[in-house]
């Protein structure tokens, strides 16, 4: 099996997993737009990691930047339109960390600075990616740590950081005299300190298992272990810069009051400990006889697991609710009716369409948020070529009525179809 085989077969697997639309060609699309980020972010880390001089096999090269684009919380920036921006974040913070250790002097500073403000502004989490940058060029590479590097590293984070704050505190204060509350910094440092430990670290070190099943854990934990194991063979000191890397990931989510950890918020300490994770799979692949198949089983493997997470978590509890709220309209509504059509949410003890669910992303209930309905409804009136009106606000909590010529559609009707 020479090397132009398989490193155009991993590619293509890429590309069919991540922008399957250009199978068909079709670039017009959303999906496509979104999945092309993907790709992209995925060849950024190979080349990223080829330029460093990390991990000296260039299969490792390819399987490791396809691995980690397939992890839970790109799986949710992939599923969800709405979060496609983020990926956007994740290249910004990274050509921020190469401009800051490529160019010389106030421009790279400058072009630096600029960069991870604008990776900050458009998502916090995934703009704390700059330290898995970081991570790899510190802590996965052989030479030495050079301490004015790595000051220069954590000045420009807290000034992305400081920026963060004013574009998400001061900046909203000025403008409607308020902020977020989640936003506010916690006194509850302990609470919060236990919260790391039982939420994002344990969700970052399961990897692709979002059930997060202790045997998960054990065995993910032990392939770290062998992962840190190597990464010592470049300096103690790197282990223990790996470990502050990946607390220091997470330290927004540590210092406000808000304990919501949503894999779209653990991204960057989840790069970290799957970085480890996959050096030490890899050093057990080394030592084994099959080797190379193996690691061409890796990404299929990561393949399927994030396609099986998408179908259980997104696509298929999505396409049964659509399913649902389509049939009851048409059964209830008549095709000629010209009036309003509401939705009364109470979203107290809905029934579940998805088997399990895990925060807002994997398995949440659609119809049980606000916001979804009116999407939702207008394709079934444009499929279903009905004459009903949406209004701007089309959901009534409560026992609230409608006026004039209307009708609603009750969720728990809906829901309780299936």
């Amino acid at each position: 099996m020479g090397r132009p085989f398989w490193k155009a077969g991993l590619w293509r697997f890429a590309l069919w997993f991540l922008f399957p639309d250009i199978q068909r060609g079709l670039f017009d699309t959303d999906k496509s737009a979104i999945r092309c980020l993907s790709y992209l972010l995925s060849f950024y880390f190979y080349k990223f990691i080829s330029e460093r001089g990390i991990l000296k096999n260039p299969l490792q090269r390819v399987i490791f930047s396809l691995v980690i684009c397939l992890l839970p919380s790109f799986q949710v920036f992939n599923a969800w339109s709405v979060c496609f921006p983020f990926v956007t974040s994740i290249l910004l913070a990274g050509w921020s960390y190469s401009a800051l250790t490529r160019l010389r002097g106030i421009k790279g500073v400058t072009v630096s600075a600029l960069l991870i403000t604008l990776s900050f502004a458009i998502y916090q989490p995934t703009a704390m990616c700059f330290l898995f940058f970081a991570f790899m060029d510190t802590c996965l590479t052989p030479r030495k740590v050079a301490k004015k590097e790595l000051i220069r590293t954590l000045l420009m984070i807290f000034f992305g950081m400081l920026m963060a704050l004013i574009l998400a505190k001061v900046i909203p204060l000025l403008l409607f005299g308020e902020t977020l509350s989640r936003s506010n910094i916690t006194i509850d440092l302990l609470g919060k300190i236990k919260w790391f430990f039982v939420e994002p670290l344990k969700n970052a070190i399961c990897n692709f298992d979002t059930g997060r099943k202790a045997l998960s854990v054990i065995i993910s934990l032990l392939f770290i272990f062998i992962g840190l194991k190597k990464i010592s063979g470049n300096g103690k000191e790197k282990v223990i810069l790996s470990l502050l890397f990946a607390v220091a990931a997470v330290t927004p989510n540590l210092l406000v009051t808000e304990s919501w950890a949503a894999y779209r918020t653990i991204s960057a300490l989840s790069l970290i400990t799957t970085s480890c994770f996959l050096i030490g799979l890899f050093v057990v692949i080394d030592k084994t006889k099959y080797s190379r198949f193996l690691y061409l089983l890796l990404p299929v493997a990561a393949g399927w697991l994030a396609a099986s997470n998408i179908k259980e978590g997104f696509s298929s509890p999505q396409q049964k609710e659509y399913a649902l709220l389509k049939a009851e309209i048409t059964k209830m509504v008549a095709k000629d009716f010209d009036g309003a059509l509401y939705y009364r949410l109470n979203s107290e003890n809905l029934p579940k369409i998805a088997k399990s669910s895990k925060y807002d992303e994997f398995g949440s209930l659609s119809l049980g948020m606000s916001w979804t309905f009116a999407g939702m409804a207008f394709t079934v009136k444009k499929e279903a070529g009905m004459n009903y009106t949406l209004t701007k606000s089309p959901v009534i909590t409560g026992n609230e009525s409608c006026t004039g010529k209307c009708m609603i559609i009750d969720a728990q009707s809906v829901l309780s179809r299936q």
